[in-house]
């Protein structure tokens, strides 16, 4: 995953947890807990949400 993550442009794409990865450009609503994309909740790391608001922030 790390390998694949660092072949991604880091303005686009975001690790939200261990195991996934999102287009910032496809975030509809996040929370304390979990991601919207595409109508699906996927997991968010509590590690990872100032780093997602602060990247959503620059999209």
């Amino acid at each position: 995953m790390k390998s694949f993550e660092k072949q991604l442009p880091e303005d686009k794409f975001l690790r939200i947890h261990k195991s996934y990865i999102v287009n910032l450009e496809k975030v509809e609503k996040f929370n304390s807990k979990n991601v919207e994309v595409d109508g699906r909740q996927i997991p968010l790391s509590r590690n990872k949400k100032t780093e997602l608001a602060e990247a959503l922030s620059n999209v």
